[in-house]
């Protein structure tokens, strides 16, 4: 090169380190701008003779045919060195080397050949990749040296022909790139396949900012710089066996099991945050799981940091939830992980021949108490509303630590918007219902309680009943927990009221209002959808049903359940076998139940025996007498509803013996026919209305017993 001199490293610049990576990367440059230039002289693709004024690969001549043919196998640049050239190369090399030593900042170059361990020829290779990225330039060189101008990233063949040691062999460098290992990790596998060298995104991020931003399934969690996302409430004893555990020298797999929100990763991120670690978490819910799990060892290695792999669950055909398949994990943990500590968090136990030693940790689920301080913690300064505390929360929703967390954070931000320094009972219990997943409602409808204590009408013994049986949640955590009924009662203390009485006296309606006095959401059990005539699936869907009701937190409304809790018989054959197995496993389904539920029967004598024991409150709705038929008349029709001056709601409650259910009909089939002739609502359509009802049941009203209001029917 006569018109152009290539530059040289600082030498000048020898006494002391390096202030930055790129001022590294600009002595690293001048050396492989050296090391190229001397393979360029030594190469020879064309000939002696020839003056390179042909593009190479687009135009070949004869000369150049020849010469190819007839000259030997490439060697290596070191083996054609001469003596002059090799100590250039050298002094340059000794340069960088002595500056790196006198270095105290470690950039990132340097923490991924340290960490990945890499020898001299494999870190030549990554500055080599490194370089056509951060310098155009090399692109048009490494095309012109590889013979092709669409090979802009250097190939295998070249990076061994630039950096083959002294007496080894191109086969056995260029064999290194068919491996598996942290080396050939950072290039792109596919490229690699092709034998180019192209670095990974997250290398070529990790290069250029020292870490790597979080990726589809994938984040890097910084104990030392960031904190959990809150404080670690509960699973203290937990916490101490995870510090135990990593704390002892040696490999392991530490395997956390416990349900979705248990806390299993929150746990992991407060060890992180304890010990000033790093960690990756691998999310592998995804058809790739091998690969997302490659790129996460990948990223652990890069920054250090320990490996945890979550979601690795399975479903089989029928949808449910199976453990980690041992495949999977000795994929996992035969990638060359970077330490010596591996978390695999699961919902289920993982039951597997690890070539590790594994560890295995159960979160267990969380107790009243541990519910009580979460939506302490969560909940902050702000208080709740009167009339609403966290025990009944507590009682009410058996929430994972994550399900509490949202759901507190939810509630005071609503507040905060809404300008209120208090949490609001309904606010509340909607913000928890939002973090409720079920599939309830494949099995039974939702019911949306429209109904208060000032709509209901019945003798005020049974209505005491009812409040009662409301304070049996309310109070829950009071009995059990404060007064020690806990010790005394270990199953059984969810809620069960039974509703007997005749059609329309009100079940349902006193159901959807206890759903609203206690702010929970109500599902209609579909009976049809329940009882199967195949043998095993009613117990299967009833075992569904009462799993999806503990995770909703809602209340069990079964109508007409004689259907289903009616009498076990003798058993003569297979079919009264298999009906009482139905109804004994119901029993035990309804008295290990945690929850509300509310059963409503016209049959009360169907009831099997047993099961009335397993009754938390029976309540008989008895059919009205007048008074209470006139109030239920005079609290069916709206305020806003327009009624006539000549309603005699005392003669229609003696008259009609008739349940609420057949009144609410009345009332509504007056409205429209009094819609219908733009007038308000009158005796005439009143009465009108009574003796269709009547006649719907086929009972006969004769026109005498109807005395002054008689001639109404003709109008």
């Amino acid at each position: 090169m006569e018109e152009y001199d290539l530059r040289d490293v600082a030498y000048e610049r020898m006494s002391r380190g390096y202030e930055s990576q790129w001022e590294l990367m600009d002595d690293l440059f001048a050396w492989l701008d050296l090391r190229i230039y001397f393979f360029y002289q030594h190469h020879q693709w064309l000939g002696p003779k020839n003056d390179m004024r042909n593009m190479l690969g687009l135009v070949v001549s004869r000369e150049e045919f020849e010469h190819n043919l007839v000259k030997a196998a490439q060697l290596g640049l070191n083996a054609q060195l001469e003596g002059g050239e090799a100590a250039q190369l050298e002094a340059s090399h000794s340069t960088i080397q002595a500056r790196l030593s006198r270095t105290e900042q470690e950039f990132p170059l340097n923490q991924l050949l340290r960490r990945c361990a890499l020898d001299e020829f494999e870190a030549n290779c990554v500055v080599l990749a490194y370089a056509g990225v951060l310098d155009k330039k090399y692109e048009k060189l490494f095309a012109y040296l590889q013979d092709d101008i669409t090979k802009k990233s250097p190939t295998t063949s070249l990076a061994v022909q630039l950096f083959l040691p002294l007496e080894h062999t191109m086969e056995e460098y260029l064999s290194r790139f068919s491996r598996r290992d942290a080396f050939t990790a950072l290039f792109d596998g596919e490229r690699l396949t092709a034998g180019q060298l192209v670095l990974c995104p997250s290398v070529l991020e990790f290069l250029s900012t020292g870490t790597v931003a979080p990726l589809p399934g994938l984040r890097l969690f910084d104990g030392a710089a960031e904190r959990p996302g809150g404080p670690l409430v509960i699973g203290q004893e937990l916490a101490r066996q995870l510090d135990l555990l990593f704390g002892e020298p040696g490999e392991q797999v530490i395997c956390l099991s416990g349900g979705p929100g248990a806390g299993k990763r929150f746990q992991v991120e407060h060890l992180m945050a304890r010990t000033g670690r790093r960690c990756v978490f691998a999310s592998l819910d995804c058809d790739q799981q091998e690969e997302r799990a490659r790129e996460a060892v990948l990223i652990a290695r890069l920054t250090a940091a320990c490996l945890c792999c979550t979601h690795m669950e399975r479903q089989d055909s029928e949808d449910r939830q199976q453990p980690p398949e041992e495949k999977l994990l000795q994929a996992i943990l035969g990638l060359e992980l970077p330490g010596e500590k591996v978390f695999f968090l699961s919902q289920l136990p993982i039951r597997a021949q690890l070539s590790r030693l594994s560890i295995e940790l159960e979160v267990p689920a969380i107790t009243e108490e541990e519910r009580m301080a979460l939506f302490r913690a969560f909940l902050g300064e702000t208080p709740l509303e009167d009339g609403l505390t966290v025990e009944e929360l507590a009682s009410k929703f058996r929430f994972s630590p994550r399900q509490v967390e949202l759901a507190c954070r939810q509630a005071v931000g609503q507040a905060g918007l809404d300008g209120r320094t208090t949490v609001t009972s309904r606010e509340m219990h909607q913000c928890c219902y939002r973090q409720v997943v079920h599939k309830l409602g494949d099995l039974a409808s939702r019911v949306r309680p429209a109904f208060g204590w000032d709509d209901v009408v019945m003798p005020q013994e049974q209505k005491r009943l009812l409040q009662h049986a409301c304070s049996h949640i309310k109070f829950q955590h009071k009995v059990y927990y404060d007064w020690g009924f806990d010790k005394k009662i270990t199953y059984g203390r969810g809620l069960s009221i039974l509703f007997a009485g005749a059609p329309g006296t009100g079940k349902t309606m006193c159901a959807q209002v206890i759903a609203n006095e206690l702010n929970m959401e109500m599902y209609k059990i579909n009976i049809s959808q329940i009882v199967s005539k195949y043998i095993g699936e009613t117990e299967k869907n009833l075992q569904a049903v009462f799993n999806e009701a503990k995770r909703s937190n809602c209340v069990l409304f079964f109508d007409e359940c004689d259907a289903i809790f009616g009498k076990r018989s003798e058993v003569k054959d297979a079919h009264d076998r298999n009906a009482n197995v139905e109804v004994a496993y119901l029993l035990q389904q309804v008295e290990e139940h945690d929850g509300v539920c509310i059963m409503a029967t016209n049959l009360i004598g169907n009831i099997d025996a047993a099961f009335m024991r397993r009754i938390t409150y029976v309540v008989h709705f008895p059919f009205p007498d007048a008074a209470m038929r006139e109030e239920i008349y005079r609290r069916t029709m709206p305020p806003q509803a327009p009624v006539s001056d000549d309603v005699d709601w005392t003669f229609l409650a003696e008259k009609f013996q008739l349940s609420g259910g057949h009144i609410k009909n009345i009332v509504l089939s007056a409205a429209f026919l009094a819609a219908l002739e733009n007038q308000p609502i009158g005796m005439a359509h009143l009465l009108r209305a009574a003796v269709g009802e009547m006649k719907k049941n086929e009972i006969v009203v004769v026109r005498e017993e109807l005395r002054e209001y008689a001639d109404l029917l003709d109008e």
